[in-house]
Order: C-alpha cells, then sequence, then structure tokens
C-alpha cells in the first residue's frame, strides 16, 4: 500500500496483530479468524516462549504438554498456509519423526497420571508427512503417509478385536470402542486422502483415482463430492468419456438425496463437462442456472465471467464479477477473482493500473496480513 497508494492510505489501515489481541489461544483464535495469520505466527512464537519453548530455546531441554503442542501446530500450519515451507522444515525438525519418548503421556506420571499414548495431535502427523510434498519431496510424503496408515490401520484392528488401541487388555464401554472406532476409521480416511492428493501432485492419476475411491470407503457421506473430484480430473487430462462417465454416477447417487446441493453439484458437473468441450455458452447456461438456484456461489458467478470472456463479451464479464465484488467484498475479495478481474482490466483499458490500486484499496480494508498481492499483478 505504501508504495502504490501512499503513506496516508497505508496508515488508515487497521489491522490486528499480536500486540493488541490477548495473549492466549482466544487472541490466537482472533487473528486466524480475521485471516492475520503473519500476526498469529508472532503470538503462537509468544506462547510457546512462555511455555519454555519457542524463540531462541532450540536444542534445549524442555518438557511437552497437550497445550505446547497444540501450539506447535497451529504455528506450522499456519506456516504451510502461508507458502513459508523450509521455515516450517527447520520448526519440525526438533519433533524427529514425531515419537520421540518425550512426545508420550508416559514420560510425565505427575502431570499426566495414568494416561498413555502419543501427545501429538493427528493433524500435526498429517502435516508432517504433507510438508515433504510441497519442498518437492512427494515420495517422502507418501512414505511418511504410508507409515501413518500402517499405525492406524493396526489400531483399527486392535479395536475390532475387542482389544485397546495398543493391543492390551481393554475396560472400555462398546460405546466407547464403538466411538474409538469411528474415530480411527476417519483417521484412516483421512490420511488415505491426503495419499490420493500426493499423488494427484505426482501426476500418477490411475493410482491418485484408486486412492479417492478407497476413501469413498471412509466416508460414504462424501462420495457424490469424491466422484464429481474424480470425474473433474478425467476433465484436466483431458479424457472426457471417463469425467462424463463419473458425473453420471454423481447423479444417480444425488437422486437418492434431497436438498438444493445435490441438484447444484450435477449442474456445477455439466458445465465443468462443456467447459472441458470449449463449449462456453452451454456451460455459461449451467452456471447462471446454479446463480438462480443460489446467487451467492462465488464458483459459478467466477466461472461464468471467464465464460462471458471466452465468448467474446469482454464488457458483460467485467460487470458479472465488479458486480460480485461489490455486493459482498468480504465474502468475494478472493484471490482466484481478483486475479481474473484485473487480467480483464489489463485487456480492457489501458487504465488498469488505477483500476487495479482501486482494488488494493478495497481489499486493504477487509483483508488480513496474510494476503497475496501477487494475484493483483501491480508489479
Amino acid at each position: 500500500m505504501l508504495r502504490f497508494l501512499g503513506e496516508k492510505a497505508a496508515a488508515k489501515r487497521q489491522v490486528l496483530n499480536a500486540d493488541s489481541v490477548e495473549q492466549s489461544f482466544v487472541g490466537l483464535k482472533q487473528l486466524i479468524s480475521c485471516r492475520n495469520w503473519r500476526a498469529a505466527v508472532d503470538l503462537c512464537g509468544r506462547l510457546l516462549t512462555a511455555h519454555g519453548q519457542g524463540y531462541g530455546k532450540s536444542g534445549l531441554p524442555t518438557s511437552h504438554t497437550t497445550d505446547s503442542l497444540q501450539l506447535w501446530f497451529v504455528r506450522l500450519a499456519l506456516l504451510v498456509k502461508l507458502g513459508l515451507f523450509q521455515n516450517a522444515e527447520m520448526e519440525f525438525e526438533p519433533f524427529g519423526n514425531l515419537d520421540q519418548p518425550d512426545l508420550y503421556y508416559e514420560y510425565y506420571p505427575h502431570v499426566y497420571p495414568g494416561r498413555r499414548g502419543s501427545m501429538v495431535p493427528f493433524s500435526m502427523r498429517i502435516l508432517h508427512a504433507e510438508l515433504q510434498q510441497y519442498l518437492g519431496n512427494p515420495q517422502e510424503s507418501l512414505d511418511r503417509l504410508h507409515r501413518v496408515k500402517t499405525v492406524c490401520s493396526k489400531i483399527l484392528a486392535n479395536l475390532e478385536q475387542g482389544l485397546a488401541e495398543d493391543g492390551g487388555m481393554s475396560s472400555v464401554t462398546q460405546e466407547g470402542r464403538q466411538a474409538s472406532v469411528r474415530l480411527w476409521r476417519s483417521r484412516l480416511g483421512r490420511v488415505m486422502y491426503s495419499m490420493a492428493n500426493c499423488l494427484l501432485l505426482m501426476k500418477d492419476y490411475v493410482l491418485a483415482v484408486e486412492a479417492y475411491h478407497a476413501v469413498i470407503k471412509y466416508y460414504p457421506e462424501q462420495e457424490p463430492q469424491l466422484l464429481s473430484g474424480i470425474g473433474r480430473i478425467s476433465l484436466q487430462i483431458g479424457d472426457i468419456k471417463t469425467a462424463e462417465k463419473y458425473f453420471q454416477d454423481v447423479e444417480k447417487v444425488t437422486q437418492k438425496l434431497d436438498g438444493l446441493q445435490g441438484k447444484i453439484m450435477v449442474l456445477m458437473n455439466r458445465a465443468f463437462l462443456h467447459l472441458g468441450q470449449n463449449n462456453f455458452a452451454e456451460a455459461h447456461r449451467f452456471f447462471t442456472e446454479i446463480l438462480r438456484m443460489d446467487p451467492t456461489n462465488a464458483v459459478a458467478n467466477n466461472n461464468a465471467a471467464v465464460c462471458l470472456l471466452y465468448l467474446g463479451k469482454l464488457k458483460d464479464s467485467l460487470r458479472q464479477l465488479e458486480a460480485m465484488v461489490q455486493q459482498d467484498p468480504r465474502h468475494y475479495l478472493h484471490e482466484s477473482v481478483l486475479f481474473n478481474l484485473t487480467t480483464m482490466y489489463e485487456l480492457e483499458s489501458s487504465r488498469s493500473m488505477q483500476k487495479k490500486q482501486a482494488l488494493l484499496e478495497a481489499v486493504a480494508g477487509k483483508e488480513g496480513d496474510s494476503f497475496n498481492t501477487q494475484c493483483l499483478k501491480l508489479a
């Protein structure tokens, strides 16, 4: 803002930072909900320092608690969300493979009497495994996910045999065991989903599709969404026939379901199928139909505008995107929408820079410190 709009405009921008919120989990939630992720990373560092960890404590003896590990997970997840993958890898390093003795409840019998097992949040294990694919090592990610999957499968097998998670004798009620089985089935499905995403990144489409099919077993209620996703992968690699087959399967599954979401999903798939065939007029018709049912659908709105652009209706396309952004800036000032809008400004007029700066001003009043200004193509 300082560079493009000057000191006065930059001074007007009011965003929350680590100093302006409560120094606790409450303040952390506040920063994350306002998308001030960089400030949230700073606050995590301060809260970890209060736990005797964090800045300048690397390599020193330390005691973990469930709270401190939750803080580490939030901080690492935010670093990944901000695209600071190298920083996340360096901060993960002292934790090794997340199975060191001091990461278990048994290591602190005076603090957690009678508790057993790992204190590491399951999502932190997934993040630790997934991180490597963002650093250009997808095979390492896949290996780590396979190790997590093996442990989840073993625990699930123990529970289904009436044993405790670790294979010992269990004194848990039937209800408690069923809740545990549901939890570990859900976790196994989550690992499978991460593996599928990793295979997709590696462009191993056959194995990725197999893995997404395996996820349906653990999340049957998500079958239409997963089948739609597989269909869209087929579209991206140019296999229109297979995409059509999957979209027909989605229509069969959604026939059994009531409600608007199923109808919207079917129409969205039909629109994308026409997009894949370069039939922009038909695609636009389906996107418009979705907007009649759900006027706030950002995906349909954005894609309808792109269809108009390909149909040579630049002014109409611009009007549609601008109306969408003005209607609810907090909801629609999304990076992909703004990227499309700025691209259209460049096509439309030599005054595109002034219009981009006006967008920057609009974004400054609504977005937190995590917004990626590159989507406005100002440089």
